[in-house]
């Protein structure tokens, strides 16, 4: 099972490694991502809609798990390209060594949305607090994501996706450094699975860069979200 998702990780992701000399400093390993998404709007009139996501994530392949998240969120459309938004994530981690770190994160979003090309644009800012379990202090992170979506073709439910995400903390702690995060590069498939439903699925890449001697760090994710609509 190991050997069969690195050659599938791998395969998707020839142009993602780093050149030699920055290999030598880089720690990669490949993992899998599962988002359940689900989202209902109050009434087809309503500004208002709500969405909660159960997030795992696993390292060495899927031997391990490394992280995962519930995260609820309140969305109201301001007009019909733009909306705000505010939520809530608990997201414990389970490092190598050592029990779990719990961590709590609040967080505000502004979203926009906007046809283009024959597909569509999405940008979405989310500014985080991160209250994690044995910091000195209080995270505040930036994120900044822009993701394009198009049909293969007019009417068609399978469109091809891309999307970055950057993460930046605007602060230092203990544990986190102030500076880049780490960024999210993914490119796959959307299919419309059925009316109320979709599949996300394809490959991610996240590099975090190295701080306070650390090593630069490569995960080769395989990444698939399940989203349903009432």
């Amino acid at each position: 099972m190991r050997r069969a998702l690195r050659v599938l990780l791998l395969a998707g992701c020839v142009c993602a490694w780093p050149d030699p000399a920055a290999a030598q400093d880089t720690i990669t390993d490949e993992r899998v991502w599962f988002t359940l998404n689900l989202q209902e709007r109050g009434s087809p009139d309503s500004p208002w809609r709500w969405t909660f996501e159960t997030i795992l994530r696993s390292r060495d392949g899927v031997d391990d798990l490394d992280t995962m998240s519930l995260r609820p969120t309140v969305i109201y459309s301001l007009d019909k390209h733009s909306s705000v938004g505010a939520g809530y994530a608990f997201a414990p981690m389970f490092p190598p060594v050592g029990g779990a770190i719990t961590e709590h994160r609040p967080y505000a979003q502004y979203g926009f949305t906007s046809g283009l090309a024959g597909g569509t644009f999405t940008y979405r800012m989310r500014m985080e607090a991160r209250f994690i379990e044995g910091n000195d202090g209080t995270l505040v992170r930036v994120r900044n994501m822009a993701r394009y979506t198009r049909p293969f073709h007019r009417g068609s439910k399978v469109a091809w996706m891309a999307y970055d995400e950057f993460f930046v903390h605007l602060n230092e702690t203990r544990l986190r450094p102030q500076g880049v995060d780490h960024n999210r590069l993914f490119g796959g498939l959307q299919i419309a699975a059925w009316p109320s439903g979709r599949v996300d699925a394809g490959y991610l890449n996240q590099f975090l860069p190295g701080h306070r001697g650390a090593a630069d760090r490569m995960n080769h994710v395989l990444s698939t979200v399940l989203a349903i609509s009432f």
